[in-house]
């Protein structure tokens, strides 16, 4: 032991990363269907590693915390300034009214139980799964004018407090939300969500989650003209037969290229290439005649791209009516294959609303998708080139913008670091996502920044605290859980009958909604998995994106009034 303390007292920095190592082995270990993640995992050990006392450079923190809080921000940009819309305004309105929730229930639990503003923020963060606030309320405790020793004293308790009511906190909500929620709302979830899809439209065969299909939807394949009845056939006419399922791209007459203009008529003998949905291709092509080898010169390069709603005409329309706004000429060739919403899969219905920063998969010709890309948005480009004077100037702006103070009744108040880079991040990833053609940060390397800050920071924070953790678990080590109950059932419970009775939401989305107000994807994947449908993702994303942001601002707001 004599020789670890030395070790770490000699490197700290080793410390850190031993407690990243443990925490994220520690946050891999599942119990049932729940596994606790490695933020947890790694500030339980680093308070376990604490108790032997490691001194980590307060410089050190700053970074990490100042990278996480940006990466968040940025991630979070484009996702929380598209939902700031009429489409979205029932679930914009119930995030807030969340949040006011959460605010009163935790500084009414401060009061009532008379805690610390430490202990009181920890509850914040550990209940509602909301990590980034440790970060905010430790830096706004910092900045009070506390004797050392209380500050000290009080920010090792936001680290104790966080993680004793955590595993809580996470473990209520996946079950409330997936099993509890339902029944108050007296639906049969997985029947709800079967009726929910009929309204939304149906879309064919059903797939589990993680499900493709095996054949490919959309195919090219080589048709000879054998029939009578397809000879002076136009291709305009050919391809009207079944509208926009197939596109012919090429045909050729005697070994010889020619244009698919619209007015081309078919001849006996010849050779076309058609491109479009297999079952319209196939009924088709008992139209044309037989099935045949591709012809020298019929060749066709198909592309996959994905591509960010940004075009307002679109925003807001089910998939069926903006569908209706483009062209044939504009939609030949190109299918949709895929919908994302913040990393979340979408179910692809002709009632499914699209959102501004929603990100369709396309499939087609090199053409029909370049042509499909501009009218729809823009391309992400999967590059792993990041743009560093960007994302430092971003940093930068945070920072600054911490640094300024306004005096409200007498006292300077500040963003400081974690309010400040917080907002420079949703203001620069939604500048990035507005004009892609500078600013590039590939979301898995900001992903990577915000998830490696936060680990490094909250194990500078579990280190700090280790000493005192011990006292506050004998004061408060029972205590804290039932604050923690209380904390979750009471938002989500008053949340659930807003949206049910006042909002008029859909029962289903209200599950998945609920799971996004206190920012647990865990509760999201088991509601989908009782529902054995994708649809609870419909209520999980803006709730989601703006609660990330609320519940991390509550941090100091809670520290400052409790």
């Amino acid at each position: 032991m004599q020789l670890i303390h030395s070790l770490f007292e000699h490197s700290p920095i080793i410390a850190l990363f031993v407690c990243v190592a443990l925490g994220f082995a520690i946050g891999k270990i599942r119990i049932g269907q729940l596994q606790l993640g490695g933020i947890p995992g790694t500030l339980f050990a680093a308070i376990l590693i604490g108790q032997i006392g490691v001194e980590v450079n307060e410089g050190v923190k700053t970074i990490a915390f100042a990278l996480f809080i940006y990466s968040l921000g940025y991630v979070s940009g484009p996702q929380f300034f598209s939902s700031l819309g009429r489409s979205t305004l029932n679930q914009v309105h119930l995030s807030v009214f969340t949040s006011l929730v959460v605010f009163v229930t935790v500084w009414s639990v401060a009061q009532i139980f008379d805690l610390d503003k430490g202990t009181a923020a920890g509850l914040l963060a550990g209940a509602t799964t909301e990590s980034a606030s440790v970060g905010t309320a430790s830096e706004t405790l910092l900045h009070l004018g506390l004797a050392p020793e209380e500050s000290e004293a009080m920010n090792a308790n936001i680290g104790v407090a966080y993680a004793v009511t955590y595993f809580f906190g996470f473990t209520l909500v996946v079950f409330f939300v997936s099993t509890i929620a339902p029944r108050l709302l007296g639906i049969d979830l997985k029947a709800a969500a079967k009726e929910f899809e009929k309204e939304l439209g149906n879309v064919g065969d059903e797939l589990a989650p993680g499900q493709e299909p095996a054949v490919r939807d959309v195919v090219a394949r080589a048709y000879r003209v054998t029939k009578e009845e397809a000879a002076g056939c136009s291709l305009a006419a050919l391809e009207s037969r079944i509208p926009g399922s197939i596109s012919v791209q090429g045909v050729v007459r005697r070994g010889r290229l020619l244009d698919t203009a619209p007015e081309r008529t078919l001849a006996i003998g010849d050779r076309l290439l058609l491109f479009g949905k297999v079952d319209a291709l196939l009924s088709v092509g008992e139209f044309i005649g037989e099935e045949t080898a591709y012809a020298h010169g019929l060749a066709l390069v198909g592309e996959t791209r994905e591509v960010v709603l940004t075009n307002r005409d679109f925003v807001g329309e089910t998939i069926s009516a903006a569908r209706a706004k483009i062209s044939p000429e504009q939609l030949r060739s190109v299918y949709l294959s895929k919908l994302t919403r913040s990393g979340q899969l979408i179910e692809m219905r002709p009632n499914t609303r699209l959102q501004a920063g929603d990100v369709l998969t396309i499939y087609g010709t090199s053409e029909g998708v370049e042509s499909a890309t501009k009218l729809i948005g823009y391309a992400i480009d999967r590059g792993i080139a990041v743009d560093y004077i960007y994302l430092a100037l971003g940093i930068i702006a945070g920072i600054l913008l911490g640094m300024v103070s306004v005096d409200i009744a007498g006292s300077p108040v500040s963003l400081h670091t974690g309010g400040g880079c917080l907002l420079s991040g949703l203001v620069f990833g939604w500048l990035r996502s507005r004009h892609p053609t500078f600013g590039s940060l590939p979301e898995a390397t900001a992903l990577h920044l915000r998830d490696f800050g936060l680990a490094m920071f909250i194990a500078s924070i579990g280190l700090a605290t280790g000493p005192q953790a011990v006292t506050l678990l004998m004061e408060k080590g029972i205590l804290l859980p039932l604050l923690a109950i209380i904390v979750v059932l009471i938002p989500l419970i008053t949340s659930m009958y807003y949206a049910r009775y006042v909002l008029k939401m859909n029962p289903v989305v209200i599950c998945g909604a609920l799971a996004g107000l206190l920012t647990c994807t865990a509760g999201l994947n088991a509601t989908v998995q009782q529902a054995e449908s994708e649809t609870p993702v419909l209520g999980y994303t803006v709730p989601y994106a703006i609660a990330n942001v609320l519940l991390t601002l509550l941090g100091p707001v809670i520290v400052l009034t409790a």
